[in-house]
């Protein structure tokens, strides 16, 4: 009869955050709605969500901290981000809204690499970890003349038992809106990942294959490549909604 889909076993825990209100590098205006979005989409689908938005380095460390411990053996967690996001070296950075980034030190020392959290659901044993990063727009350091980190995000190795996803490939753009008609409040990625999500049935890899096709359809469209990255070491099938 083959193995029962992972959501029957585990306990299903995610933290969403979004971040727009950066106080020293450039504002974004999409991810506390795609936070939101994808926040409430996965409390349909029987996960208890955590929900921060606009989150300093103290908050967001902190709120990683609280997560952690909330972490059990066996659970199902998703870990979703947007905002704004650097590649310094061959690591991935997530970036509070009061960073500085005078330097890269700086930045390495006040944002919260994306592999710290990915060891913290390794050790909490975490039966299966997503990680969703919608945060590859442009470089944010860009205005101050600043050039920290490579544009977009670089690649990375997944644990077993873990699914990391980017809005885009490496040093490709993440694409908020297609024009300036479009009224979605959410990104291209979160908007179709969402619309994806809710469909019975699917395994989240086919769920992710099904995003990754159509936002380079829909990028394409408007003459802009991305793709999204998919980094995949789950082993067994999983699924949002069976």
């Amino acid at each position: 009869k083959g193995q029962p889909p992972i959501r029957q076993l585990a306990n299903r825990k995610a933290l969403v955050m979004g971040n727009d209100q950066y106080l020293h590098v450039t504002k974004l205006v999409n991810a506390r709605a795609d936070a939101r979005a994808l926040g409430a989409e996965l409390g349909r689908a029987g996960y208890k969500v955590t929900l921060l938005l606009d989150l300093n380095e103290h908050d967001m460390k902190q709120a990683l901290r609280d997560f952690k411990a909330k972490v059990e053996g066996g659970d199902e967690v998703v870990v979703f981000y947007a905002g704004h996001g650097v590649q310094l070296g061959n690591a991935n950075y997530l970036l509070p809204i009061d960073i500085k980034g005078d330097d890269e030190e700086q930045v390495k020392d006040e944002a919260i690499q994306l592999q710290r959290i990915l060891d913290d659901m390794s050790e909490r044993k975490a039966k299966l970890t997503l990680a969703v990063v919608d945060a590859c727009r442009d470089n944010p350091f860009k205005s101050q003349g600043r050039a920290i980190g490579g544009r977009g995000l670089s690649p990375t190795t997944a644990a077993t038992g873990q699914m990391i996803v980017f809005s885009a490939g490496t040093g490709q753009q993440a694409l908020d809106k297609l024009s300036g008609n479009d009224k979605d409040p959410n990104s291209v990625f979160t908007r179709t990942f969402i619309k994806e999500m809710a469909k019975p049935g699917l395994t989240v890899d086919r769920v992710l294959r099904n995003v990754r096709t159509q936002v380079v359809d829909m990028a394409r469209s408007v003459g802009h490549e991305q793709v999204p990255a998919l980094y995949d070491q789950v082993v067994g099938d999983f699924y949002f909604r069976p």
